[in-house]
């Protein structure tokens, strides 16, 4: 039977004959070739087209325009296991109806130190950290009631890089930053950093947007 191609987050995989092949979101340059081998294939997708590392692997961040041709030392299992840790098995859970949820109360609620402050976030301040957060994530927060397709990642669980952003949330819920513009050059999960793309986009859905802008941001 002739392999299927899918797509699996900003992934695409094709079949060259039986040989798996991965492609990165497309570009308009030729495909960049990656090697077959698992330490330079992480190498190579944690890191944006800017540079920037990648602390959440299901950013929609990953560089364009490359692909890989999985063989004995990278099969299509570990390929994808590398790029989207877990996905696959999350997938198959969500579909089995086995996959245990946490939603975000009970995450934020057993932080310690310096994270313990994000269990004060208030329910409407971490719907607009879901927003901004996970809208730029291939992941589906099914712990946040968001539905999840069968082709879906479904993401059971907070991340660190949301928990990160919450306990930063807290801190400016009693005196809002103003917000400025965005510099694509800070790192992605900078959130103390002015001109971080994700705490400028929170302080202005958080505190500064409009009715009209809310639908605006809500649809994009």
């Amino acid at each position: 039977m002739t392999p299927i191609p899918f797509t699996l987050g900003q992934l695409r995989v094709d079949f060259e004959g039986e040989t798996p092949v991965l492609h990165g979101p497309a570009a308009d340059s030729p495909e960049a070739s990656v090697e077959a081998d698992e330490a330079a294939f992480r190498g190579w997708i944690r890191l944006d087209s800017a540079g920037r590392y990648r602390p959440l692997p299901g950013a929609s961040t990953m560089r364009p325009g490359w692909l890989l041709k999985c063989g004995p030392a990278l099969p299509l299992a570990a390929a994808l296991e590398t790029a989207y840790p877990l996905a696959m098995l999350h997938r198959e859970q969500q579909g089995a109806g086995t996959l245990r949820v946490v939603p975000l109360r009970e995450v934020l609620g057993r932080q310690t130190g310096r994270y313990a402050r994000a269990a004060s976030l208030p329910e409407p301040a971490q719907d607009v950290a879901v927003l901004v957060l996970c809208g730029r994530c291939v992941k589906q927060p099914v712990w946040h009631a968001v539905g999840a397709e069968q082709d879906d990642i479904a993401c059971p669980e907070p991340c660190s890089v949301m928990v990160s952003l919450c306990r930063d949330a807290t801190l400016w819920e009693a005196s809002p930053p103003p917000s400025a513009p965005e510099d694509p050059l800070v790192p992605w999960a900078a959130f103390e950093t002015t001109g971080n793309e994700i705490r400028e986009h929170y302080l202005r859905a958080r505190f500064q947007t409009t009715s009209a802008d809310q639908v605006g941001l809500s649809d994009g």
